[in-house]
């Protein structure tokens, strides 16, 4: 019935399967989150397919690439007027900018396809396709590179009982879950004429898998408790603002005024949220560009530079003595003619700073590819600046302490420190004041420090796990203020929050402008969420368990990756033996 009103293998046919693709996506993720978009998302893809097989290699690759381009209009439709304010260039230059993003992003679809089709499955009858589809669609997940990276495992968000999938093998293991289920149910419904088939009690058999899967993520949340070793709780009391300042362009990096109102209303909101929370605070939380363009090491290349401003490094200094915490925030430093995007813990305990180098640079937004063998592209990208990425990753260790006093309200003679760090810092490197914080030290705490979109990599963050020191908690800071655009922050926001699943830690998103939130090692959210454009401030209390590592971060990827490749190996191999035309 269906294809008397559009033909199989039609245009229009091959069209709405790309628009199923596209629309599918866009609902699969945050703020929509349905499980039923993800699933129509990837049975769109598997008819698109069946199709295209019909087509001479040419012609299919020309489809793929007109589904990037769909994709990108119904999915990610925020990013030219991103890049025109991250990169200062016109409308027509974002919007070429634009095609281009959807023909790297999203190129995912041409080695998903092409390992699809040469494994010679014409229909959805064949048991072969249970686990040549997903395998065919992890892989093409895990080896193409994407600037604003989204997996077919995000799709799942729409569950949060399948999403605990995500702790034993990531969220490539979503993707392969999500192609699985989605393969089933298409071959499931082919099968049902004839129950009493072999291939319908594959298809029964390849449900009940996907009930234990369920059942697994129903455990871990009702259970959560059981993954808890012996040791003693932390509990971290914490200070967290979203400030909702302008985005800070380089045409306002020498307007005192907005700098000034900037760190003023950073000092407020702080010093309000650490007189009324509960707890006096062990952490307070800046998220990244609170305070832009400038640094707080007093060097004379930062200095030289105008990037160190004493201002900033007063109200950090005073907020982390008048209140007692640690203060987490994001700066730039010169450091030997390199110019680092940070985030930073000035602790407490010793005022010493210790730095974390972002790693994963946003292209086009923190760095010019290309630009030593074109200089002319600087011209055009005026707002790009000139990160460079760090090495290694690091975790940052704060301190908490017994016996800590409520906050009370600042003093105006105390106020005038800020002006003159050098007081402070001298009252923090005195070894009397020292001794005293060591008496009350009650234990240490260690964060992993993810800045910006570095969040969305699960390769980065299990980067953290090849060695014995394990974190208690992730920490992401980030600017999506940016991007204008709530559809963004979400699905932003969305996607980094797998990382708390995937390594059963707790996390924290600290923004400018939203979305703020905090997960627990399940991704249920601690508080309630901050919304786009919004001031507000947070304050509540986390606990830092000591609890097993997940499988996912004792195997990392390799699991996954060489199960999928023996599936399409073997898949090929009998292919070929079989002497059929590919």
């Amino acid at each position: 019935m269906f294809y008397r009103f559009i033909p199989l293998d039609s245009i229009r046919y091959r069209l709405l399967l790309c628009f199923g693709v596209g629309f599918g996506v866009l609902l699969g993720l945050s703020p929509f989150s349905f499980l039923s978009a993800g699933i129509i998302a990837s049975v769109s893809a598997l008819f698109l397919f069946f199709s295209l097989n019909r087509e001479s290699p040419l012609r299919a690759l020309l489809w793929l690439l007109l589904l990037s381009q769909i994709l990108n209009f119904t999915t990610f439709f925020w990013i030219p007027g991103a890049v025109s304010r991250i990169s200062g260039t016109g409308p027509v230059v974002s919007f070429l900018f634009f095609l281009f993003y959807g023909l790297i992003s999203h190129i995912k679809f041409i080695p998903f396809y092409f390992i699809f089709r040469f494994s010679n499955i014409q229909n959805s009858s064949k048991p072969s396709v249970l686990l040549l589809f997903p395998a065919a669609g992890t892989i093409a997940d895990q080896i193409t590179y994407q600037i604003f990276p989204w997996y077919w495992g995000n799709l799942v968000s729409g569950s949060i009982v399948f999403e605990q999938f995500a702790s034993i093998l990531g969220v490539y293991g979503l993707s392969f879950l999500l192609l699985f289920i989605s393969s089933v149910l298409v071959f499931l419904i082919v099968q049902f004429k004839d129950r009493k088939s072999k291939e319908f009690k594959i298809a029964l058999l390849s449900c009940g898998l996907i009930f234990s899967i369920y059942s697994y993520g129903l455990y871990k949340i009702g259970f959560v408790s059981d993954s808890i070793v012996e040791g003693d709780t932390k509990i971290l009391s914490v200070v967290m603002i979203q400030p909702n300042t302008s985005p800070g362009t380089k045409n306002l990096q020498a307007d005192e005024i907005f700098l000034a109102g900037t760190m003023s209303k950073i000092l407020s909101l702080s010093l309000q949220g650490s007189m009324a929370a509960e707890s006096p605070p062990s952490l307070i939380i800046l998220p990244e560009s609170a305070i832009p363009f400038h640094g707080t090491i007093h060097s004379d290349e930062n200095k030289n530079e105008h990037i160190y401003s004493s201002t900033m490094e007063g109200v950090v200094l005073y907020l982390s003595k008048h209140t007692g915490a640690d203060v987490l925030f994001n700066e730039l430093n010169m450091e030997d003619g390199q110019l680092r995007n940070q985030i930073s813990l000035f602790k407490n305990l010793d005022g010493i700073t210790e730095r974390y180098n972002k790693r994963r640079l946003l292209a086009f937004g923190e760095y010019l590819p290309f630009e030593s063998r074109f200089p002319f592209l600087r011209n055009i990208f005026r707002e790009t600046s000139r990160y460079v990425p760090g090495n290694s990753p690091k975790l940052l260790s704060g301190t908490i302490t017994k016996n800590r006093v409520q906050v009370s309200p600042p003093q105006r003679h105390d106020l005038e420190e800020l002006s003159v760090p050098e007081t402070i810092r001298t009252e923090f490197a005195s070894p009397k004041t020292q001794s005293e914080k060591i008496k009350k030290l009650e234990y240490s705490y260690s964060i992993l420090p993810l800045l910006c979109y570095e969040a969305m990599f699960t390769d980065l963050v299990l980067d953290y796990f090849h060695s014995e020191e394990r974190p208690d908690l992730l920490i992401n800071l980030t600017n999506d203020s940016w991007f204008d655009s709530e559809l963004e922050a979400n699905q932003h926001s969305g996607t980094v929050r797998l990382r708390a699943i995937e390594t059963g830690l707790p996390m924290i998103r600290s923004t400018v402008s939203g979305i703020t939130d905090v997960w627990d090692s399940r991704g249920i959210s601690l508080i309630t969420p901050v919304g786009f454009h919004e001031t507000a401030i947070r304050t509540f209390a986390i606990q830092l368990n000591p609890s097993r590592a997940t499988i996912y971060t004792k195997i990392g990827t390799s699991f996954l990756s060489i199960g999928c490749a023996l599936i399409i190996l073997l898949c090929l191999f009998f292919e070929f033996r079989s002497g059929r035309k590919i």
